[in-house]
């Protein structure tokens, strides 16, 4: 079985030719019927990938180098294949997803959506960064499989910090020009020029930060990133519930209060405001337009052209409770604590989060997105520092649960009671 480390340096090995062999020779093992429309986020760009397979969890066992599972047990693609033996184990691992595999990933990758995808690749290791963690936490009677399920998301994490580039690199020549590389031969980019660009200079005023909009979400207690936090308060898209869903941002106190109006919402559930230093808002709104998913309420607050409108004023009540480190990243913002920042920041800065996360004041959230900037292994993002404000009122519900009364028991006749017949 192949480790899957062992691709040729800077080149694309197309695997298809390989696979239509073995399918002839083996054509029970043509299990692949997946469509492309429901592929799963987490599969790298590539010919193969996992969309609507089953829930068994069988795949890891030809082909653990390749195949990793999901949250609902279904199978995806972490390690196309760059050889042989490696196509040969991943369609032995297909076979059990029941046709839910597809080998026709050539046909509907872009330059482009490579590229998007690589810009995006944050949010999949977050994921795999947690669900290890939670899948290596678990005993009982399955408890090796659950330690091999977490495995395949660590070897996931290590692909992408290290290979995966130079295979997509190889991936965006093939789909170019529908050839692999030749020695020497220049391959293309995964991050365009225009987002390559120095970030546009900082605004020179500096004062009281901007409003950058409102949020309503849930504090929870997480375990998974290295120190314990009792009740999380963050922006950040990925770690916390936001009401009514993810990634809700409001101009007005009174708009988030509308939206969970209709919703059943936990009583821990408050109204929090984002403050961004003007100094570092021209950062955030170039990554912002650079992404494919604009922030509207966020670009609206916080790109403050020449004759735009004043900046609008927090509403009256919040309090600040903390600071964080923030970076804008395909549509979400996105945290130091869920970026593998956090371990290293407490041992060189010296910061400590609180109970909630966050800093205790400006300045060592300052520092830690000067130092964080000056890493080049981190997101491809500007981090800045944000203050954030909560309001201590619970957020009113108007959500009525539908209760169906019981049904009324009939009386048994006395007759039955008597003859031992109920």
């Amino acid at each position: 079985m192949n480790d899957g480390n062992h691709p040729t340096p800077g080149a694309y090995w197309d695997p298809l030719p390989t696979a239509r062999h073995l399918l002839v020779k083996e054509p029970n093992l043509d299990q692949f019927g997946g469509l492309w429309r429901e592929r799963n986020w987490r599969n790298v760009p590539g010919p193969f990938y996992g969309a609507h397979t089953d829930t068994m969890e069988m795949g890891r066992q030809d082909a653990p180098f390749h195949i990793a599972y999901d949250d609902d047990g279904r199978e995806f693609v972490y390690r196309q294949p760059t050889d042989p033996g490696q196509t040969f184990d991943l369609l032995n691992g297909c076979f059990f997803g029941h046709g839910g595999f597809a080998m026709d990933g050539d046909d509907h990758w872009t330059v482009p959506g490579v590229r998007e995808w690589w810009h995006g690749r944050g949010r999949v290791r977050e994921w795999a960064v947690t669900a290890s963690d939670h899948l290596a936490r678990i005993g009982g009677e399955y408890r090796s499989h659950h330690q091999d399920s977490a495995q395949g998301l660590r070897d996931y994490i290590a692909h992408l910090d290290r290979g995966l580039d130079e295979y997509l690199r190889g991936y965006l020549f093939w789909l170019a020009e529908r050839r692999p590389p030749r020695a020497g031969e220049a391959r293309p980019e995964l991050v365009p020029p225009h987002r390559r660009a120095p970030a546009p200079p900082p605004a020179p005023t500096t004062g009281d930060p901007l409003l950058a909009g409102y949020f309503v979400a849930v504090p929870e207690r997480l375990t998974g990133l290295g120190v314990p936090h009792e009740r999380l308060t963050t922006a950040c898209d990925c770690l916390i519930d936001r009401l009514p869903t993810d990634g809700c941002w409001f101009d007005t106190p009174q708009q988030a209060l509308d939206a969970c109006a209709a919703i059943q919402v936990p009583a821990e559930a408050r109204l929090y405001a984002l403050l961004v230093p003007a100094e570092h808002t021209a950062g955030l709104v170039a990554d912002i337009r650079a992404s494919a998913v604009y922030e509207p309420v966020l670009l609206a607050h916080l790109d403050r052209r020449v004759g735009a409108a004043p900046a609008p004023q927090p509403a009256d009540g919040g309090r600040e409770i903390g600071w964080e480190v923030l970076g804008y990243d395909g549509g979400l913002l996105h945290s130091w604590l869920c970026n593998d920042l956090h371990q290293d920041a407490v041992r060189e800065l010296g910061v400590t989060p609180d109970a909630r996360g966050l800093l205790p004041s400006r300045d060592p959230a300052d520092r830690l997105a000067a130092w964080a900037n000056a890493l080049d292994d981190t997101k491809p993002v500007t981090w800045f520092p944000a203050a954030l404000l909560e309001w201590d009122t619970p957020i009113e519900s108007h959500f009525v649960p539908i209760v169906t009364e019981p049904p009324v028991p009939t009386p048994i006749p006395w007759w039955e009671r008597l003859l031992g017949l109920a």
